[in-house]
């Protein structure tokens, strides 16, 4: 049968069902917010906007439980009391078992992600053990709801290395990605704040949220000399010299789609930097940003690797294609340059080849 784009009314339906998930659902752990966000995630790198069933592998999911939990397992800090810094809590029983695995591996291996993902035995035993933990935790259990089950994103077969997301979840993932996981992060939050074993640690803090998840302002100044080498000291958009002064700019703003991918930053002024804001650059600058990353594909990957950073530019241009077709689908803008701007239209598909 011909996948099809899910109506008006299942677009609201399915984001009902969310809300209810999330409102009814039984969290005695953060895994299933993690759950979620990874789905989310994983529609967007692995999807599309057909409207089929998506098979998403347990070890896809489970390395995405890696990263979550990666900055989690830092010890946090209060405010005035270094010597009080310890790993939150993330679940209202011993201690998370994803939780501990990170940090047994951080601590015995390297405290860089990237180091480990390329230690393949170390890397293969971590995932298989979270994958374990997310077969018997969150994925059966994600739907079961108090005194009844809501299986609308796929069916709960309680076994097995995939799931099948229904016809229409990816598609409703990929266009609500933002709201869906801005709703589980900030569930995640308030979850983590109410546990007893983290309130006398937390206090009052405000900063919770960037300190789990990070933001669009953490430290970039690794990236800084390796785009100014590439980009030969020029701004990525309008090539004007920029002299040491240049901004790391998230090509797909981090409004977008939160995840710090290392192909995706470039080296703007800041006039370019603030007149494009959070919206996508124009066609030109997409061809440009794509013919970079493919020339110095090679040099990129050696200099991330060097920084412990995650790169995957197949996953960046997937993801890429996904925010300019969500922009064109609600006849969004993109900045053309200077003060310029423009509908999208579909011209963009012919240079990702989607």
């Amino acid at each position: 049968m011909t996948p099809r784009v899910p109506s008006a009314e299942a677009q609201i339906d399915f984001l009902s069902n969310m809300q209810t998930l999330l409102d009814e659902g039984q969290f005695v752990a953060s895994y299933k917010f993690a759950l979620l966000i990874a789905l989310a995630d994983l529609a967007v790198e692995l999807g599309d906007d057909t409207g089929r069933e998506l098979e998403i592998p347990v070890e896809k999911i489970a390395e995405k439980f890696v990263a979550y939990y990666w900055r989690q397992a830092a010890p946090w800090s209060p405010v005035g009391r270094a010597d009080a810094a310890r790993v939150l809590a993330q679940n209202t029983g011993k201690a998370a078992e994803v939780l501990t695995r990170v940090l047994e591996v951080r601590e015995r291996v390297s405290a860089y992600e990237s180091d480990v993902r390329r230690n393949h035995q170390e890397w293969k035993s971590l995932i298989s053990r979270v994958k374990r933990v997310v077969t018997v935790m969150p994925l059966w259990k994600l739907q079961t709801l108090r005194g009844r089950k809501l299986e609308f994103l796929y069916e709960n077969q309680a076994t097995g290395n995939a799931i099948v997301l229904r016809p229409g979840v990816a598609f409703n993932l990929r266009r609500f990605h933002a709201l869906v996981t801005g709703l589980a992060r900030s569930a995640w939050v308030q979850f983590i704040r109410q546990l007893d074993k983290n309130q006398s640690l937390l206090g009052q803090a405000v900063d919770l949220e960037d300190f789990l998840f990070g933001t669009p302002r953490a430290d970039l100044s690794d990236f800084r000399p390796i785009l100014t080498d590439l980009q030969k000291d020029q701004c990525f958009y309008c090539e004007a010299r920029l002299h040491g002064r240049g901004a790391v700019d998230h090509f797909v703003p981090w409004r977008r789609y939160p995840v710090d991918l290392a192909h995706n930053f470039v080296l703007a002024d800041a006039g370019c930097n603030s007149r494009k804001s959070d919206l996508l650059a124009d066609v030109p600058f997409l061809e440009r940003w794509l013919r970079r990353n493919g020339d110095a594909k090679d040099e990129l990957a050696s200099r991330f690797t060097a920084i412990h950073v995650p790169h995957d530019l197949d996953v960046s241009r997937q993801v890429t294609g996904w925010a300019y077709a969500q922009v064109e689908q609600t006849g969004g803008q993109v900045w053309a340059g200077g003060k310029s701007y423009r509908t999208l239209g579909g011209d963009w598909r012919a240079i990702i080849g989607t």
